[in-house]
């Protein structure tokens, strides 16, 4: 079949997010024999792109960075040109499949649908968050933000309820794509995973990179990620505070970057304790894997709000598969796959004070960390690894492709 996959979102290389998940189903695809082009945005050149992704043809998209301070009025700006772009290119190839990662680049699928002469193409939604959940908390960078919230739900509501297919990632999403309007029947659940192949216990590397970054230090607590306002990544610091008074030679250490990384670094020497963070700024996912091997233990941190209950974050199974132990907010889709005290630990979300405690844990209890470790490896071995979550979601495609098919040849 020919299938175009689009993604508003830096593609090669990984710039994390959905990106790991559409490389994997990119991949799948291409595997299987199918003819694939790929409308994303890049930061090699086209040729370069190509012959990473090994697809039929890459059409780049205008890129705005997930971590610029003015990204909305950006996206504002970029997306109307995007949309149209794979709008055009789907009219005239015609593909017999379109899977858009989230709703913005689902609203460019079903318009493809609605324009006149419209295709047969059918639509795959990959949906692994509610983009508009986000928006309240970046009216600061635009102060007219609120005006375009009830636009903009009622768009993505839109793609949920007319989409041909979504495949999403947690039951939790699934029930509330369902209130949204979407029919049960077709929503189907494919896991978000992990990259086994990089991923995995490192030896040397990790040493060197915890001599560097944490000399001397006991103990270290890690978190990775875009650290965005909307999932109040500060908790930590206020956690932080509480497991110095008993673990003194701890550092933290914040792989990665975010809008929130100024106010957490304030907040840091307020309380005198900057001393034991490492904020390393941006670090490519290829390295990623060298700093989990480094640390002691891994953290999820989201609030309690409706984005974060449906949502299964990439960085848990990757923490897994270093054999590192987690602990995690107890929300609704985080507790589809982790279990207490066997593939990891539940902290009340928006609790310091119960996220310090369930550090404190880990920290003390030696055993229980290297059990929970070694879970969440043979986990990541057994159910998340991405070659066979892309096969899983390739597959369903493939299925709703015939399914329509035998319903046509029988009209």
């Amino acid at each position: 079949m020919r299938v175009l996959v689009t993604i508003f979102e830096q593609l090669v290389p990984i710039s994390g997010g959905g990106t790991p998940r559409i490389r994997a189903i990119i991949a799948a695809l291409v595997e299987k024999g199918h003819e694939v082009s790929v409308a994303a945005s890049f930061s090699v050149e086209a040729k370069t792109a190509l012959q990473i992704l090994q697809c039929n043809e890459v059409i780049p998209l205008k890129n705005v960075s997930r971590l610029d301070k003015n990204k909305i009025k950006k996206y504002l700006l970029f997306h109307p040109y995007n949309i149209g772009k794979i709008i055009c290119k789907a009219k005239k190839e015609k593909p017999d499949l379109m899977i858009a990662h989230n709703s913005i680049a689902g609203l460019a699928q079903l318009w493809t649908k609605k324009f006149p002469h419209r295709t047969q193409t059918h639509l795959v939604l990959d949906m692994t968050d509610l983009i508009f959940e986000y928006l309240p908390y970046y009216r600061g960078d635009v102060s007219w933000a609120s005006s375009l919230l009830g636009l903009g739900r009622k768009l993505e509501n839109k793609v949920i309820r007319e989409t041909d297919k979504i495949i999403t990632i947690s039951k939790a999403m699934r029930d509330v794509l369902i209130q949204k309007g979407a029919e049960k029947r077709n929503i189907e659940i494919v896991s978000d995973g992990v990259r086994l192949d990089l991923f995995k216990p490192l030896g040397a590397a990790a040493t060197n990179l915890r001599q560097a970054y944490a000399p001397g230090a006991r103990n270290v607590v890690m978190h990775h990620g875009v650290l965005d306002p909307q999932d109040r990544p500060e908790i930590l610091v206020d956690a932080a505070r509480i497991v110095l008074k008993k673990h003194p030679q701890t550092v933290f250490w914040l792989i990665g970057d975010g809008a929130a990384v100024p106010y957490m670094k304030k907040k840091a020497r307020m309380y005198g304790v900057s001393g034991n963070f490492f904020f390393s700024g941006w670090v490519p996912f290829q390295e990623v894997p060298k700093f989990i091997s480094a640390c002691d233990l891994g953290l999820v941190i989201l609030p309690n709000s409706l984005s974060a209950r449906i949502r299964v974050t990439l960085k848990g199974f990757e923490y897994w598969a270093c054999k590192k132990p987690i602990i995690v907010p107890k929300l609704p889709a985080l507790k589809e796959i982790v279990t207490h005290r066997e593939s990891g630990l539940f902290y009340e979300p928006e609790n310091p004070e119960d996220l310090a405690d369930k550090i404190c844990i880990l920290l003390e209890d030696k055993h229980l960390s290297k059990n929970i470790g070694e879970i969440g490896r043979g986990l990541a071995e057994e159910r998340y690894s991405w070659s066979r979550l892309a096969s899983q979601f390739v597959s369903k495609c493939e299925g709703m492709l015939k399914s329509h098919s035998a319903i046509g040849n029988l009209g």
